[in-house]
């Protein structure tokens, strides 16, 4: 059949990159196909056109024969054929970066997919529509979803290399997101599949997804490693090619290796000269069709304009690397702060956790004097006081020498003695004053009881919480008794000065002093610290031969008074 012969010299030269001889055997086809009024014959050189047109970047002429071709099946209810003008009117959309229009037209090609089972038809739209929804920013899930539905459908068709090229997809949506263990994960379980199926574009596309996902971590030495393997792989993708120098270049500037640098990026400025050259020779073809078709004569000295357009878009391809320098220096210093500010805040809450602990070390210790306070009081301190009662009512019953009389005395006395003591040891574990009235009276009982020791009220006297309180109290007893024991001092003064939002207490003694360049600090003093940092406070010690001052601040925020 003629219109068979036309076409099929028309798609050879097609394939082989002759599209201004594709187009002159296919305008011998178009006329026969039109006399024939075969619909098919029809559709099938609108769609060679559009594929022609499509090539050379004439995207409106390949829409208008698209759309003539859709015309036609739509007018003749073939909704299976209707899925290709459809997919390829998306596809001119989608390089078109015309997004909304694309997912129109490929929504629309998945539903007719739908309608005649097409699943191979169905699958390249999925894979479609995950790369413009990741173009267009939609949730994560949206471009994983497609991308997912496409793999599952091509592995159950067992097409492999589509399979590959879904996966790809995939992982590159992952990337995107800076999900880089699952793009990684993916991305080398493509590259196992591309390896075993021996397909080197797609081994070497994957490659350049890992690369990537090493340098985005800061990984760059493994970078380098997959980027090299890329240009062992497959080196004729001028686009692979250009990404996999762009790496090289910048992870070794990271790495600090200038000779490296220097060599890869002269081959990164290769790689844009042939990409110019490249693009220049595709649009002096598209020039060459364009004369043949409309007529029109070509000048020297436009495709001389053509050719420095070019050369001044090496040059701004090298401004936009140093620029691209720049940014990965800037975002390097921001990744360090970024980790200095991470271990900040890991040490911060890690003071947390001890603080945490440290409280409730000194709320289970309050709790426990306070019982134990209790059942010494109430417990002992009655028995005792009940032994006392009734030993003068033997007395009375019983005839005793005058030198049982006398120990008879002593024994109560020890007893009154014990009793006393019970109550001050009841009290200092848990003063009945501090529950009952505060700070002020707790502390001036405790020092009214100590010759040498002088307290001094100043400011406020609103109730604090009852955990500060016992804290205060306990810190301030503790270093009464340090100075008791090792000072040797002859005055303690106590100073406690409560403000609105602080509150500050002071130890000072008039004793010995110490080093506290060489001496160490005892359980006490430890103790004591611990206790104020568990209200964020703050501790300072001076000390010297004429004596010892102990001073502590407080803050009294509305946590630290709930503490």
């Amino acid at each position: 059949m003629e219109f068979t012969f036309y076409k099929n010299i028309s798609l050879a030269y097609y394939v082989a990159g002759r599209y201004d001889t594709a187009v002159f055997y296919l305008e011998k086809a178009q006329p026969i196909a039109d006399k024939l009024q075969e619909y098919k014959l029809q559709t099938s050189v609108y769609n060679t056109y559009g594929n022609i047109y499509f090539s050379q970047g004439q995207y409106d002429l390949a829409l208008e024969n698209y759309f003539a071709a859709a015309k036609i099946y739509d007018a003749h209810n073939d909704i299976e054929k209707l899925a290709i003008p459809y997919n390829n009117i998306g596809g001119v959309y989608q390089l078109m970066k015309n997004y909304e229009q694309a997912l129109k037209y490929f929504e629309m090609t998945e539903k007719l997919a739908l309608q005649t089972g097409d699943q191979e038809g169905l699958a390249g739209v999925y894979v479609s529509l995950s790369d413009i929804t990741l173009n267009q920013e939609k949730p994560k899930e949206v471009s994983v979803d497609h991308a997912k539905k496409a793999v599952e459908i091509f592995k159950k068709l067992g097409n492999k290399l589509a399979e590959n090229n879904a996966l790809l997809t995939l992982a590159k949506v992952y990337y995107h997101h800076k999900d880089y263990v699952l793009a990684e994960s993916i991305t080398r379980q493509a590259l196992e599949q591309a390896k075993e199926i021996g397909a080197r574009n797609l081994t070497a596309k994957a490659l350049m997804i890992l690369s990537n996902i090493h340098f985005d971590q800061g990984q760059y030495a493994q970078s380098i490693q997959v980027a090299e393997e890329v240009l062992n792989t497959d080196s004729t993708d001028n686009n692979i090619t250009k990404n996999v120098y762009s790496n090289l270049v910048v992870a070794n500037a990271y790495l600090g290796n200038p000779e490296l640098t220097s060599k890869f990026m002269i081959n990164y400025r290769d790689a844009l000269n042939r990409y110019a050259n490249e693009s220049y020779q595709n649009s002096l073809s598209g020039m060459e069709v364009k004369y043949e078709t409309e007529k029109k004569e070509l000048k020297i000295e436009a495709l001389e304009k053509q050719r420095q357009l070019y050369a001044w878009l090496g040059v701004a391809g090298a401004v936009i690397l140093l620029i691209a320098l720049a940014f990965a220096f800037i975002r390097y210093r921001l990744a360090v702060s970024k980790r200095k500010l991470a271990e900040e805040e890991a040490q911060r809450l890690e003071q947390e956790k001890q603080l945490v602990a440290v409280q409730a070390t000194l709320d289970g210790e309050a709790a426990e004097r306070t019982r134990m306070a209790k059942d010494l009081h109430d417990g002992l301190g009655s028995m005792l006081s009940l032994v006392k009662f009734n030993l003068p009512q033997l007395q009375g019953n019983a005839v005793l020498e005058t030198e049982d009389v006398s120990r008879f005395q002593k024994a109560l006395g020890i007893l009154d003695d014990s009793i006393r003591e019970l109550r001050r040891v009841a009290h200092h574990m848990m003063p009945e004053s501090l529950l009952r009235y505060g700070l002020k009276a707790s502390l001036s009982d405790f020092c009214a009881a100590i010759p040498i020791a002088h307290f001094h009220y100043f400011g406020d006297e609103t109730r604090l919480s009852e955990k500060m309180e016992i804290m205060i109290y306990r810190c301030i007893h503790e270093l009464v008794n340090n100075a008791l024991k090792h000072a040797q001092a002859s005055h303690i003064n106590v100073q406690l000065v409560q403000e609105q939002d602080r509150l500050s207490f002071t130890v000072e003694d008039d004793g010995l002093g110490f080093d506290q360049q060489q001496a160490t600090e005892g359980m006490g003093l430890k103790n004591v610290r611990q206790r104020v940092a568990a209200f964020q406070g703050e501790m300072n010690i001076y000390s010297s031969g004429q004596g010892t001052e102990i001073h502590v601040e407080l803050e009294l925020t509305k946590k630290g008074e709930n503490d």
